[in-house]
């Protein structure tokens, strides 16, 4: 609908009332009804009006009744509805309002004013058009984009460790991994190479579909860094990573893109119960017998950054039934509680400890419960991963 081409319903019963509207409207398409029946049947004519000029007072039935069936049928309840009568007092033009009217024009007429009015609302009519056909169009991008991402869901999922296979190299384990949006920029990994089992879990920079991209790589690095090149020392692992992700980013001190990823990396030498770790701004956490111990990474990044000295490698000798966990910090940074705050370090590790007599499975449903609690009606700030198991 452009102004010229827009199509007015006039209702009146007097038939000079009507000709003197279409004179003074004749810019515009014009339909007209003398009586009730016939305006409702004419505003579902197509194209529909993009106005309906309504009188008050006709045989049968009255503008009231015409203007809420209008409004009450769905295919016309959008079409502007203006009163053009000689019932002026209040309680006349609030039943007006009340059956749905935008507008109230008084008889006899200003035929300036009467202009200046239709103009206006057609004006009204023609921006709400567009913006909802601005809508239907986003929404239908939105859908198409949507969809994309779902499927993207499903191939990050493919890349992730299937869990028969987790289940064997890890008889005793959990994963929680909760995304924040449909696609996750938290990733896990898990290997064999010899005797020892290599175990990671990530956290990609961003979330959402940037992160997911970054986990691709990672996951994709991994695959080439200890599958291929046999590689299980933790510190070696991400050195590495880092180095093949600065050169595929091409990453400098002058580049845009310093993009890369947090890491904790494990290392199970089941045969000599040693376990091997280091991580890029993440711990693991090791519980035995109640008590927790916090095993500290590097603060150094995995991408072009300040510091790039070697990351330290560390060793822990184990015992049979101990557990540990790798997670990325979207757990204890999540916003709840009874006070809005974050959960923290201290939270998290106080539940770590009073969860760790569980099963790893009932660990599982605890730490989500305890996370969906803790939330609340909040909304989710982070992708959430965690990882625990036993040895």
């Amino acid at each position: 609908m452009t102004d010229n081409t827009a199509t007015i319903l006039i209702v009146d019963d007097s038939g000079v009332n009507i000709q003197l509207l279409r004179n003074v409207l004749r810019r515009y398409n014009i339909l007209d009804a003398n009586n009730g029946p016939d305006a409702v049947r004419l505003s579902l004519s197509e194209p529909k009006p993009d106005l309906i000029l309504l009188d008050v007072m006709m045989p049968g039935m009255d503008g009231y009744e015409v203007c809420r069936q209008i409004r009450h049928n769905e295919k016309t309840s959008d079409i502007p509805i203006v009163f053009v009568t000689g019932q002026t007092d209040p309680e006349s033009i609030l039943n007006g309002f009340e059956a749905g009217a935008i507008d109230y024009i008084s008889k006899p007429f200003n035929v300036v004013e009467l202009k200046a009015r239709v103009k206006t609302q057609l004006a009204i009519k023609m921006a709400r058009d567009q913006n909802r056909r601005l809508v239907r169009k986003i929404e239908s991008i939105n859908l198409k984009l949507t969809d994309s991402i779902r499927y993207a869901q499903k191939i990050q999922k493919a890349s992730l460790p299937k869990a028969e296979f987790l289940t064997k190299l890890l008889p005793e384990h959990f994963i929680l991994l909760k995304p924040l949006d449909i696609v996750s920029g938290d990733f896990y990994w898990a290997g064999e190479v010899d005797d020892h089992t290599v175990i990671a879990v990530a956290d990609c920079t961003g979330h959402g579909v940037p992160g997911a991209i970054m986990s691709m790589f990672g996951i994709a690095f991994l695959h080439e860094i200890v599958g291929v090149k046999r590689e299980k020392t933790p510190a070696v692992i991400i050195e590495e990573l880092r180095r093949i992700l600065i050169e595929f980013l091409q990453q400098s001190e002058d580049s845009e893109v310093k993009d890369g990823m947090d890491i904790s990396i494990i290392s199970i030498d089941s045969r000599n119960c040693r376990i091997e770790y280091a991580g890029a701004f993440m711990s693991v956490y090791h519980i035995r017998n109640g008590t927790l111990t916090e095993l500290r990474g590097d603060h150094m990044p995995v991408s072009y950054g300040e510091i790039n000295r070697p990351f330290k490698n560390n060793m822990l000798q184990y015992q049979h039934g101990d557990q540990f966990y790798l997670l990325t910090d979207g757990y204890a940074s999540q916003f709840g509680g009874p006070q809005g705050k974050k959960l923290k370090k201290s939270g998290l590790r106080r539940l770590l400890v009073e969860l760790s007599h569980l099963s790893m499975q009932e660990q599982r449903k605890g730490f989500e419960a305890f996370f969906d609690n803790w939330k609340g009606a909040g909304e989710q700030i982070d992708d959430v991963l965690m990882m625990g198991l036993k040895v």
